[in-house]
C-alpha cells in the first residue's frame, strides 16, 4: 500500500481547502524570489563558455579573458585556450585515386608493426551512427585493396581464426557486386577493416596515396563505420544466415581491437545469440564446414571474455548441433586450432559461474575438483606436433595455455587448495621447473614456474607471430606478468628471485612491443609494482 502524506490526508478530508494551500504555497515562492520587491534577475548565459569554464560547468562571461580565469589568475591562458565543438571529430573525406595514376608510394607496407595505436584519439575518432540510410561509398574498398586484405587474413588470421575459406571469399565477392547482396559487402569490410586494424601497423600506410586517409588506423576505423552503417540498417531476419554471423564477429573483432570492451563484448554477444537463431539444415556442405569452425571461434571468445572481464556465456558443446564431433580431422591445417578449442572445451558453465563466484553452493569444492579442467588444458597441446604448427599458432597455443594455468591457480588461491610444497595430487607432476605438473600447480610459487616456461617457449618465436593476436594476448601476458610480481612480494623465493626477476623483465620487455602495451598495460605494471614491490621498479629498465 502506497504511504500516503498528512498533506493528502487532510485534502481527502476538506477538499475546500486545497485551492487556499496552494495560493499560500505559491506566494511563499514569490517572497523568495523577490528581494525588496525587486524581481531576480534572470541568470545571463553566454554563447560560448571558454574551455576551462566548459570543464568546469561553471558560469562564464562573454569577455575574453573571462572573469572566473581572471580570479583564478590564468587569464592569459584563457585567451589562448580554443573552444571545443561538442560534436565527435569526423575523419577527413575519403578522396580515391585513380588506379592508373603512377605513384611512388604505392605498394604494400609488409614490415614489421612497431607503434601501438595511440587511444587519445582512435577509438572514438571515425565511428558514427548519424546516417538515416545505408548506401555504399564510392570505391571505399576498390578490388585490389579487397584482393590484399584477403591475402594478409589467410597469411596472417587464418590459422587461429579459420572462419574463411578463399573460395567462399570468392563467392562474397560475386555476390557483393549485385547492389541487392549487402550482406555479402559487409563481410568484406567486416574482413578489411579487421585486418587493416589488427594485421597492418597502425600508423603506416599500407596503400600508398590511394586514400587519403591518414594511416592504417584511419582507414581501417573508415572500413568499421561502414560495416556498422550497414548493419544498422540491414534487414533483421529470424533465421539468420552464416553472412549475418559472420559480420557481426568481425564487427567484435575490431571494437576489440580499438579497446571498445564493453561494445565489443556486445557485439559478441550478439553474434553468438544470431548463430543460435542459424538453421543447419539450410547450410550447404561447406558452409556447415565453416559454421562448425565459427562455433568454436565465438566459443573460444566468450570464454575468454568470461574468465578476463567476469562475463556469462552462452554457448555450450554441443550448440544446435555444432561441436558434438571433431571437425575436419584430416585437414592438417586446422590441428593447431583443435589444440585452440581443446584449451577451452572444459571450461564449461559450472566452470566459469564458479571463477566468477556466482555458484549457489555455500561449500567450497574439493582440491581435487579443478584435476579435471587442469589436465585437460595441459593435455590440449597433444593434438599436434609442435613441428606442424606454423608461428602465429605455436604463440598463441602457448601463451593462451600458460595463462589459463595461472587462471587456475588464482582460483586455487581464492579456494585455499595451495600449500608450500609441492604435491603429488591431481595426476602427478612433471619434473624439473615445467609448469605442466598439477601438484607443482599447487603451490604458492607456481606463477615463477609458468614465467620461466613462458620465456623459454616464446623468445625464439618472431615477434610478428605474437603481435598478429592483437591486444589479446597482451592482456593474457599481463595477467601473467602481475601474477609473478604477487609472489615476488608475498611469498619466500630467495634462491629463485633473481631469475624471477629476469624472467619478469623480459614480460614487460615484451609487453612493450605488443598492441596496448606501451600506451595501456606497462603504465598499469608499473604502478602495481611501485605499489608492491616499490625497490624493483629502478631494476625493470
Amino acid at each position: 500500500m502506497a504511504h500516503r502524506s498528512w498533506e493528502d490526508e487532510e485534502t481527502q478530508a476538506c477538499p475546500s481547502t486545497t485551492t487556499d494551500a496552494r495560493a499560500r504555497r505559491s506566494t511563499a515562492r514569490e517572497r523568495k524570489s523577490n528581494i525588496n520587491g525587486v524581481p531576480r534577475a534572470k541568470r545571463v548565459q553566454v554563447a560560448r563558455a571558454c574551455q576551462r569554464c566548459r570543464r568546469l560547468q561553471k558560469a562564464c562571461s562573454d569577455s575574453r579573458p573571462c572573469r572566473r580565469c581572471i580570479r583564478a589568475g590564468l587569464a592569459e591562458e584563457c585567451g589562448s585556450l580554443p573552444v571545443s565543438s561538442r560534436a565527435l571529430p569526423r575523419p577527413p573525406p575519403l578522396h580515391i585515386l585513380r588506379f592508373g595514376e603512377p605513384s611512388a608510394a604505392d605498394g604494400c607496407d609488409m614490415t614489421l608493426p612497431s607503434q601501438n595505436l595511440d587511444l587519445s584519439v582512435s577509438p572514438h575518432a571515425y565511428t558514427s551512427f548519424a546516417r538515416e540510410s545505408f548506401v555504399r561509398k564510392a570505391d571505399l574498398l576498390p578490388p585490389n585493396v579487397l584482393d590484399y586484405c584477403a591475402s594478409r587474413f589467410f597469411e596472417r588470421l587464418a590459422p587461429t581464426i579459420p572462419i574463411l575459406t578463399p573460395e567462399y571469399v570468392a563467392n562474397l565477392r560475386i555476390r557483393a557486386a549485385s547492389e541487392a547482396e549487402s550482406e555479402a559487402y559487409c563481410v568484406l569490410l567486416g574482413l578489411s577493416a579487421m585486418v587493416m586494424l589488427q594485421v597492418e601497423e597502425p600508423a603506416g600506410n599500407s596503400f600508398g596515396r590511394l586514400f587519403a586517409a591518414e594511416n592504417n588506423a584511419a582507414y581501417g576505423c573508415l572500413l568499421l563505420e561502414e560495416a556498422l552503417a550497414a548493419h544498422r540498417y540491414l534487414t533483421r531476419k529470424s533465421t539468420p544466415s552464416l553472412d549475418s554471423v559472420l559480420l557481426v564477429f568481425f564487427i567484435y573483432a575490431c571494437h576489440a581491437c580499438l579497446f571498445h570492451h564493453s561494445p565489443a563484448f556486445v557485439f559478441l554477444r550478439e553474434a553468438s545469440t544470431l548463430f543460435l537463431l542459424l538453421a543447419p539444415d539450410r547450410l550447404d556442405e561447406p558452409s556447415h564446414a565453416l559454421a562448425e569452425r565459427l562455433f568454436w571461434v565465438l566459443l573460444i571468445s566468450e570464454r575468454s571474455h568470461a574468465i578476463r572481464y567476469r562475463r556469462p556465456i552462452t554457448l555450450q558443446v554441443p550448440t544446435n548441433g555444432f561441436g558434438a564431433s571433431s571437425f575436419d580431422d584430416g585437414d592438417s591445417a586446422l590441428a593447431g586450432f583443435k589444440c585452440l578449442a581443446a584449451l577451452f572445451r572444459a571450461l564449461d558453465a559450472p566452470f566459469v559461474a564458479l571463477l566468477n563466484q556466482e555458484s549457489a553452493s555455500p561449500r567450497a569444492p574439493a582440491p581435487d575438483a579443478l584435476d579435471g579442467v587442469e589436465a585437460a588444458v595441459g593435455a590440449a597441446l597433444n593434438y599436434s606436433r609442435p613441428d606442424g604448427l606454423v608461428p602465429e599458432q605455436k604463440a598463441n597455443l602457448r601463451v593462451t595455455q600458460l595463462w589459463l594455468r595461472i587462471v587456475l591457480w588464482q582460483l586455487r588461491l581464492r579456494l585455499g587448495h595451495l600449500s608450500e610444497r609441492r604435491s603429488a595430487a591431481g595426476g602427478g607432476g612433471s619434473g624439473g621447473g615445467s609448469a605442466g605438473g598439477a601438484g607443482g600447480s599447487r603451490t604458492y610459487r607456481y606463477p615463477l614456474e609458468v614465467a620461466k616456461d613462458l620465456t623459454l617457449s616464446t623468445r625464439d618465436l618472431p615477434l610478428a607471430s605474437i603481435h598478429v593476436h592483437g591486444v589479446g594476448i597482451s592482456e593474457k601476458l599481463f595477467d601473467i606478468a602481475c601474477a609473478v610480481v604477487n609472489v615476488l612480494a608475498r611469498v619466500p623465493v630467495d634462491a629463485s628471485r633473481t631469475a624471477a626477476e629476469h624472467d619478469l623483465r623480459y614480460l614487460r620487455g615484451l609487453i612493450l612491443r605488443l598492441p596496448g602495451g606501451a600506451t595501456v598495460y606497462d603504465a598499469l605494471l608499473v604502478k602495481h609494482i611501485q605499489q608492491t614491490l616499490p625497490g624493483m621498479v629502478n631494476g625493470l629498465g
